[in-house]
């Protein structure tokens, strides 16, 4: 499928941008994670989409680099006050459910769906994730991590991408990548 189908698509879904890039052009920075164990998103050992349970920055950078491509996608949503946690949560979720939304376009239109997803903000398949309870996670085909889990450089992919980032004043911009092509 060409890039700019796989463009179209995400548009169609409500996206501002989708670009295709090597994973090899991601910047990994494994000193990110101290960001997760800062635990600031709350979200550090209570889910398995986030550290620890997720895997250490090598593991999770291995993981992305048995894939060879990446479709990076970009949201810029107006807030009314982007410290407000609760507005922009509802914008990460929204952001995430549009991700799944165009991966499901992009399957029926005959992408090859062998990868996964790295989304902007911690798996939230369930209402509550199961480590909570410190049972097994039911939906872990499904499962997915943030690209702070990940420890990439959001702001160098954007570069690459030729995607504006603003996480300041009235916009903020999101992204979520999926991870196709394996090798």
């Amino acid at each position: 499928m060409d890039e700019g189908r796989i463009n179209n698509i995400a548009q169609e879904t409500g996206f501002v941008k989708a670009v295709v890039i090597p994973t090899d052009d991601l910047v990994f920075v494994p000193e990110f994670r101290i960001f997760c164990e800062k635990n600031d998103c709350g979200n550090y050992g209570t889910n398995y989409g986030c550290p620890p349970y997720c895997g250490t920055p090598e593991e999770m950078e291995n993981r992305v680099l048995k894939y060879a491509r990446a479709i990076v996608f970009q949201s810029r949503t107006p807030v009314e006050n982007i410290f407000d946690e609760s507005e922009t949560k509802k914008v990460k979720k929204k952001h995430t459910q549009m991700t799944l939304k165009a991966m499901n376009f992009l399957k029926d239109a005959g992408l090859q769906m062998d990868g996964f997803p790295v989304m902007c903000g911690p798996c939230n398949y369930c209402e509550e994730c199961m480590s909570k309870k410190d049972k097994p996670c039911i939906k872990e085909e499904m499962r997915f991590s943030c690209l702070s889990a990940y420890c990439i450089d959001a702001q160098k992919m954007a570069k690459r991408c030729d995607m504006e980032i603003q996480w300041n004043g009235d916009i903020v911009s999101f992204f979520s990548i999926y991870i196709f092509d394996k090798r």
